[in-house]
């Protein structure tokens, strides 16, 4: 079944990665939480803003005095890693077909390391033999 699809503020994201490391205590308690919030290197304002918004996503549960990721929360932030990481890997590729003029080999051993095709080393011995 595919993950319903969230539009997360750069706030957001940055929370629920924060949560992927370790809950958080709950902003709304006090100020020993908010300097907690602070230490993690977070706005307290955007964390007072999100925290409503993304339990009520389902993203986030507050429970016990603190804020921590539910598995719904956890899936949405690696599959966002995951959608970042496919869209760099594209951009090297589509650089590699950029230049393939200058070398018509270097393009096709980029391509096959992408896809995993072959290793690093494979790749750096193509290299070699393009010299």
């Amino acid at each position: 079944m595919p993950l319903p699809r969230f539009v997360l503020t750069e706030s957001q994201s940055r929370l629920l990665a924060e949560l992927m490391l370790d809950a958080l205590p709950d902003p709304t308690v006090g100020d020993s939480a908010q300097e907690a919030v602070l230490a993690r290197g977070l706005d307290a304002n955007e964390v007072l803003s999100d925290v409503p918004e993304l339990a009520f996503l389902g993203l986030v549960v507050r429970e016990g005095g603190g804020v921590a990721a539910t598995d719904l929360g956890a899936a949405v932030h690696f599959e966002a890693l995951h959608e970042a990481a496919e869209f760099r890997l594209s951009n090297v590729v589509r650089f590699a077909e950029a230049v393939e003029d200058a070398n018509s080999r270097w393009p096709l051993v980029v391509r096959r390391l992408a896809h995993g095709e072959i290793t690093l080393d494979d790749a750096l011995a193509g290299l070699d033999q393009m010299r």
